[in-house]
């Protein structure tokens, strides 16, 4: 399905086909993957990828070393460097703002889930990333994104 068809399905509250590890399925058609200097493929890819790494690092199956300021931050990711840069053009769009805050509160709610490892709290850690809190925050930043596409390719 198409990232616009995607939009379309999941603001509906149409159930989504999911792919083996529970992410909604959306294809990208030529040309809807390149934003404005974001590959939106790649953005949604790496929040995707919190989990996983976070996982893996309360589950001490990990070499990365990761700060807890850094993964705090909203502006090191790719997405927060192209939101604070290249796409303050679009800080007139709701969309735009709604993603901007949506965006921090996950980088908030992913450094919280790092900072419990790091005191030894890896059973705290857990509970907070298999938490529908965590997963609401990460589907957040994925579905604003999309709005903010499709406001601004219509």
């Amino acid at each position: 399905m198409s990232i616009l068809d995607w939009l379309k399905r999941a603001t509906s509250g149409e159930q989504l086909l999911q792919d083996g590890g529970g992410q909604p399925q959306a294809t990208f058609a030529k040309g809807e993957e390149e934003f404005h200097g974001l590959n939106m493929r790649e953005a949604i890819d790496a929040h995707i990828r919190w989990k996983t790494r976070l996982q893996d690092m309360l589950e001490g199956n990990s070499d990365e070393q990761l700060e807890v300021g850094v993964v705090a931050a909203d502006d090191k990711c790719t997405l927060g460097k192209w939101l604070h840069h290249e796409a303050a053009k679009f800080g007139n769009l709701e969309e735009f703002r709604e993603l901007v805050s949506i965006h921090a509160e996950f980088h908030l709610t992913a450094g919280n889930i790092l900072a419990e490892c790091h005191r030894g709290e890896k059973e705290a850690g857990l509970y907070m990333l298999h938490s529908r809190d965590f997963r609401f925050c990460s589907d957040k930043v994925q579905l604003a994104l999309v709005r903010l596409y499709a406001k601004v390719r219509s």
